[in-house]
């Protein structure tokens, strides 16, 4: 069963309509097209430009689902949730009470700034505070899955996009991440976005998907496409990946229920 959960459409950052997007997942022969657009409420309760905002994020959830009959193809309804310092008591309204099949947590921020637009972020910075936005992100993940607000954890290690790497031993940190995604009872994503990106590299590594199977950590695999054509970007790179790092099932999602398929059926 072909099945991709981590897509966007113009509600948010994305550039097809919902319409758009149905119809090139139907001639691609998916199974089940999740869209997920983005939610970025900061702490302070400002929009990011580029997402849904508090007054139209039920008509979203109302248009995808509004598109289930339109073929064979099953549609379910998500939400990528940006993740800040302190943000369970901004999302959880929207997180618990709204009729979604799956949630997505994400970190793109450092400090209120977005680490993944261009490089700019990181160019002028020294390695040590190279170092020290890996160790925020890594703590911000952990405080996202310890919210228990979220089925699925986005594109882990997403800071390595252009090129930046840490030289710290951070494996404490990211470790307790990990350990809280497996106690939240959430799934991973391999993110094959990074493939195109100038890291070369799906998110996480084969490396972090090797650990996050040995604490039995549930794997689903997502293009994160902004773009019809994109919508199983690098899939069979992808379940290479996942084979490589130890993985022999794959998670889908509906209703916030979960269940696994043989990972040799993902795009049959």
């Amino acid at each position: 069963m072909v099945a991709t959960f981590h897509n966007h459409s113009t509600w948010s950052d994305g550039q097809a309509t919902l319409e758009e997007i149905r119809v090139r997942a139907d001639a691609l022969g998916v199974d089940i097209l999740g869209v997920s657009d983005h939610l970025c409420i900061y702490p302070d309760g400002a929009v990011l430009g580029g997402s849904l905002t508090p007054s139209n994020v039920a008509g979203y959830v109302d248009r995808v689902r509004a598109l289930r009959g339109k073929s064979a193809m099953e549609i379910v309804a998500g939400i990528e949730f940006d993740w800040f310092e302190q943000s369970r008591g901004v999302l959880a309204p929207y997180a618990e009470g709204l009729p979604l099949d799956y949630r997505i947590g994400s970190v793109h921020h450092i400090g209120g700034q977005p680490f993944d637009i261009d490089d700019s972020f990181w160019a002028a910075k020294t390695q040590a505070e190279v170092d020290e936005v890996y160790a925020a992100y890594w703590r911000l993940v952990r405080q996202m899955a310890e919210s228990r607000l979220f089925d699925i954890a986005a594109h882990l290690d997403l800071p390595k996009k252009f090129g930046f790497y840490p030289k710290a031993d951070l494996h404490a940190l990211s470790d307790e991440a990990l350990d809280a995604i497996k106690a939240s009872d959430m799934a991973v994503e391999l993110n094959t976005a990074g493939f195109a990106k100038p890291c070369a590299d799906g998110y996480p590594s084969v490396d972090l998907l090797k650990r996050c199977r040995s604490r039995e950590i549930p794997v689903t695999l997502s293009s994160d496409a902004h773009k019809p054509e994109h919508l199983l970007f690098e899939f069979e790179r992808g379940l290479a990946n996942l084979r490589e790092a130890g993985y022999s099932s794959i998670a889908r999602f509906r209703d916030r229920q979960r269940w696994s398929e043989p990972l040799a059926l993902a795009l049959k």
